[in-house]
């Protein structure tokens, strides 16, 4: 032990060792609980941000896209076309059954559901539906936008087809609805977009929703 001018070297020493550690301490646990704010907020920003009805084909976006395989009697297919009922989410694929785009869509209320299953698209309407007679479309043709795309139901243990139920995917003529449970169980989606994805439509092509 060194003593001068009566002070304690030592003592002193393991003073400001510690005062130091604690300084040390307090700035480490401070700049992690920024750190951690910071990058909760990035990742709020980017997982939050919501899908656009006009359609996004972000990484982030697409990175949770459901599977588009299914199995029609007993053959492994893909389909062209998949919605998700949980997140008011629809996705396309390409034919190798990586996803291109996702949009923001509108399906069934509580009590009128959109129907699960595998459907097959196979016609595509355009507004403002003369030939669909006897039809609501026909009657309101505004109520569909530009186009409606034709989905029938597939029986997926033999392939066939064995009628609709009257869900369809089309436009629509309310769009604060989309990304939202509003319809009477159809598929609604943007009017620009519904356009281009009944260009793209390939009929006999598979939708899934689930």
């Amino acid at each position: 032990m060194i003593r001068i001018n009566n002070i304690n070297f030592n003592t002193d020493m393991v003073k400001t060792t510690e005062n130091v550690k604690k300084y040390s301490e307090i700035n480490t646990v401070f700049g992690a609980e920024n750190s951690s704010n910071i990058d909760d907020e990035k990742g709020l920003s980017v997982e939050q941000e919501k899908v656009s009805p006009k359609g996004s084909s972000s990484p982030q976006h697409l990175k949770n896209a459901p599977s588009p395989i299914i199995t029609i009697a007993g053959e492994k297919k893909l389909a062209a076309i998949v919605v998700d009922t949980k997140t008011n989410l629809l996705y396309t694929y390409d034919d190798k059954g990586n996803a291109k785009t996702v949009y923001s869509v509108a399906t069934g209320k509580k009590y009128t559901p959109t129907r699960k299953g595998i459907k097959m698209i196979t016609n595509v309407e355009a507004y403002p539906y003369k030939t669909a007679y006897g039809t609501k479309r026909k009657k309101n043709p505004n109520d569909y936008g530009p186009n409606v795309i034709i989905i029938e139901n597939i029986n997926p243990e033999t392939g066939k087809i064995y009628g609709r139920n009257g869900q369809f995917i089309h436009g629509n003529n309310n769009p604060k609805s989309l990304g939202t449970y509003a319809s009477l169980g159809c598929i609604r989606m943007d009017n620009e977009v519904i356009k281009k994805i009944a260009k793209e439509a390939v009929k006999n092509s598979y939708v899934l929703i689930q």
